[in-house]
């Protein structure tokens, strides 16, 4: 089982090393880091770092969001167009390995590119402030955590959507789930019952996206507690667990003609 998910996974990770958008994105985020540290000769002694500090960790989570979006809503959707997927289910390959198999290579790529970016703005934090602290390396890790997170949900969708409306619904989802706290202490303030009810229903439904936000602490230099880095983790293990389960029980029913 192992042996046919990991190979499903090394060639995930070959397909989206391959596509052009992913060298895009890492050339954008080398530009958007270095005008960071264009601009942060305005600022004033070590605010000039701190800027590249939040700008950098800020870009990282982003494109690697992004990324996650459009390369991976392709993925599934292409190889059932181009009638590959015939090919890998006439072989002793369950339609769960194949899946798993898609987001485990998914991830591997994602973290490839997490590590080039994070290792580009930590020579700008070097050159600009002196040697990144520890936070800013365990924050580039709370983000490929959001990135594994949201390509376990453009997955799902890509189950059984086309591309463009898996890049919709998860653009939808990643922007509800940095703002589903907020919204539901506004309805508890403002809202009636069934307001209150839907919107705690959604709370609980939605990834929790601002557990993988401690980019402030970062900037700041602030310790990080084990515990946060520990319960984001497990965190991101089961909602993706829970999330690639119910891709499953989707595309277990598609049929392929």
């Amino acid at each position: 089982m192992m042996n046919r998910i990991s190979s499903i996974a090394v060639n995930t990770f070959r397909e989206s090393v391959r596509e052009k958008l992913l060298y895009i994105v890492i050339l954008y985020g080398g530009i958007l880091l270095l005008s960071t540290f264009i601009l942060s000769p305005l600022s004033v002694g070590a605010a000039g770092g701190k800027i590249i500090t939040d700008v950098g960790l800020a870009g990282i989570s982003l494109l690697g969001v992004l990324t996650a979006i459009m390369v991976g809503s392709t993925l599934v959707h292409k190889e059932i167009e181009k009638k590959a997927v015939f090919m890998v289910m006439t072989r002793p390959v369950s339609r769960q390995e194949y899946l798993v198999g898609k987001f485990s290579g998914m991830v591997m790529a994602l973290g490839l590119l997490m590590i080039i970016m994070t290792a580009v703005m930590a020579v700008m934090i070097f050159i600009g402030r002196g040697v990144p602290g520890g936070p800013v390396f365990l924050a580039a890790y709370l983000s490929l955590l959001e990135m594994a997170v949201m390509s376990s949900i453009v997955i799902f969708f890509s189950t059984f959507t086309t591309p463009i409306l898996t890049s919709f619904f998860s653009i939808c989802i990643f922007v509800a789930g940095n703002l589903s706290g907020d919204l539901r202490a506004f309805a508890k303030r403002f809202g009636g019952p069934l307001v209150g009810y839907i919107t705690e229903v959604f709370y609980y439904l939605l990834p929790n996206l601002k557990v993988f936000n401690l980019r402030n602490e970062a900037v700041h230099d602030l310790r990080f507690s084990g515990s946060d880095i520990a319960l984001a983790t497990i965190y991101a293990v089961i909602y993706c667990g829970a999330v690639l389960y119910f891709s499953y029980l989707v595309f277990r029913r598609r049929e392929f003609s």
